[in-house]
């Protein structure tokens, strides 16, 4: 799955997410809706969704298939 904006990442850590509950996936989700609202910037929403994947054990790739550098970890705003 490539993620390219924090919006993307909410819908992974709602819908997709193969751990519930967690403490990192919640604080996420709220990054990722406060970022929705102008409040947070994306780089700390990356940071979160990071911390969150690392939580339930997903492995994570920094870069998508054209090298551009824009996915889950360097979200696009």
């Amino acid at each position: 799955m490539v993620l390219r904006s924090p919006q993307d990442a909410l819908y992974a850590l709602v819908s997709d997410w193969p751990v519930n509950g967690g403490v990192h996936q919640q604080r996420a989700i709220d990054f990722c809706r406060a970022w929705l609202a102008g409040r947070m910037p994306a780089e700390t929403v990356r940071q979160a969704f990071i911390l969150a994947a690392l939580e339930a054990g997903l492995s994570i790739n920094d870069d998508d298939d054209d090298g551009a550098g824009s996915s889950v970890l360097n979200p696009t705003v």
